[in-house]
């Protein structure tokens, strides 16, 4: 981390999603006048299917490392835990967005769907809690 002051906002989905639209700028405010940045990081069940994929950093192994330091501030909004039937609506819009990312294999029939399983397996249940 730099030597300024940081604050993480984590960029989540759902109905918290509607709390950064509407108090982040609020936050923004008062950092600013007191040389506090506030920057986002995306640990929406969008970022963390991607960030599987290899399509994006992985924030959340990322702010899993800024807590552990001294000077980490980290805003964590709640979030619900994602389901099967949540990952594959996901993949679904992020498909139909143009990622080339497989379907989520809910009965794996051989190792490549199983390791694809794998992989989707840490966007599921409560990932963002570790």
């Amino acid at each position: 981390m730099s030597n300024l002051p940081k604050i993480i906002w984590s960029k989540i989905d759902e109905a918290p999603a509607l709390a950064t639209y509407s108090l982040l700028p609020i936050v923004n405010a008062f950092t600013k006048e007191a040389g506090v940045e506030v920057v986002e990081s995306d640990i929406s069940l969008a970022g963390r299917v991607l960030a599987a994929m290899g399509l994006a950093e992985d924030e959340l192994s990322k702010l899993g490392e800024v807590v552990l330091q001294p000077e980490g501030n980290v805003i964590k909004l709640p979030n619900i835990s994602a389901s099967v039937g949540q990952l594959k609506d996901c993949i679904a819009e992020l498909q139909g967005q143009g990622y080339d990312i497989p379907n989520y294999p809910e009965n794996p029939a051989n190792d490549e769907e199983k390791a694809i399983q794998a992989k989707y397996s840490v966007c599921l249940g409560s990932a963002v809690n570790p």
